[in-house]
């Protein structure tokens, strides 16, 4: 054997991807990437990615089924201002996904319809005001009054309410909707699952000034009463929230993060994790400690299964130290802290499988420099 190849035999294992190390590709979006989406868009069996970006447009990545990502023809495309959340539906039943996307700082919802390619156009009717008091935030899209056509819930913060507005089955929404009260300052995420296991969506949201979130059950008519005890302590000053099973007993589950310019001292910088009762009930894991030490502007959390090993695990996106903070959680629910750097800003963190191995993946919407990251997991 020759000297080339016993040097390429030493230094090949070095440039090849190690056991456990993520991949990693970042593609350009549009300017200052916040929210992100997952779903099949263009029927293709393949994950995509939905980018709300600050300069009022969504931008369309649609995936190849190996964690790369192309931008689908005329994206980025007008999505009202500053939109804010962003949720992927089939609006008027056609059998495409449409996307619904809140516009912060003004009273408006945008609906765009997709054409199941990748391409979306407005709806009739789009953006259609829905007098939040003083905009909305967050929405959340599901069957709420059982007669088979998506509605959608969104927030009053100003007024410490929700606001259902029924779909009419061609994209559009019913307005004025129903509204129900929850806590004090609804003030950004408000999601929907099923806490209690009776086949009708319900609604929780984060009350900022009460430390605390409200859940209101469904009654798969279009109301909405609390829950037994309703509303829960989440923590100082909750403002974000993801819903996962986090200890795997079949029960959804909420995961929260402070707004830390609000909270009183570092100590109350921490992640708190309420498992839920399958009735609707919530309670605080055990002996969690998830603090954020280090992180500064703790602006998104996911959960998810990166490590494909049955155990869930929690991502936070801290904008202003420019970390991202993972939990992995071990057999016995305990959780061993990692960090990494992204370029920053307030911007978003997910959580999917983008490429079907059964391992989620890590998605970073990097506000600071207008691209989006894809980590893929082994």
């Amino acid at each position: 054997m020759n000297f080339l190849c016993l040097l390429l035999l030493t230094f090949i294992p070095l440039l090849l991807p190690q056991p456990n190390t993520p991949v990693s590709f970042t593609f350009a979006v549009g300017k200052g990437p916040k929210w992100i989406a997952v779903g099949d868009v263009n029927h293709d069996g393949r994950a995509d990615i939905l980018v709300a970006n600050d300069d009022g447009t969504v931008t369309v990545l649609l995936g190849n089924g190996n964690g790369r990502f192309t931008q689908a023809p005329g994206s980025p495309i007008p999505a009202g201002h500053m939109p804010n959340d962003i949720v992927i539906a089939d609006m008027n039943r056609d059998g495409n996904p449409d996307l619904v996307i809140a516009n912060h700082q003004s009273p408006y919802l945008t609906i765009l319809l997709g054409d199941g390619k990748g391409r979306f156009y407005p709806a009739p009717g789009s953006p259609i005001d829905v007098h939040s008091y003083p905009h909305p935030h967050g929405i959340a899209v599901a069957d709420f009054n059982g007669d088979g056509l998506p509605d959608v819930v969104t927030d009053s913060w100003g007024n410490n309410q929700v606001e259902l507005l029924l779909g009419d089955g061609k994209g559009s929404l019913h307005t004025p909707g129903a509204i129900f009260e929850v806590g004090h300052r609804p003030y950004e995420r408000l999601r929907s699952a099923d806490f209690n296991h009776d086949g009708h969506a319900d609604i929780v949201t984060t009350n900022l000034d009460d430390d605390a979130v409200s859940i209101l059950l469904g009654d798969g008519k279009g109301g909405f009463h609390p829950a037994q005890g309703s509303p829960f302590h989440a923590g100082a000053k909750p403002w974000q929230i993801a819903i996962d099973d986090i200890n795997r007993d079949g029960n959804a589950d909420l995961v929260i993060i402070p707004y830390e310019r609000d909270v009183a001292d570092a100590s109350q910088n921490r992640v708190t994790v309420l498992l839920g009762d399958g009735r609707g009930g919530f309670s605080p894991m055990p002996n969690p400690s998830l603090p954020l030490t280090g992180c500064q502007g703790a602006a998104s959390v996911a959960g998810g299964n990166l490590r494909g090993n049955d155990n869930q695990d929690i991502a936070v996106l801290c904008a202003i130290s420019k970390t991202i903070q993972i939990f992995n959680q071990d057999l016995d629910g305990r959780f061993t802290e990692h960090s990494g750097t992204f370029p920053g800003g307030w911007g978003s963190v997910a959580i999917a499988d983008l490429n079907g191995d059964g391992k989620d993946d890590l998605i970073v919407a990097n506000n600071a420099d207008n691209t989006v990251t894809v980590s893929l997991s082994h």
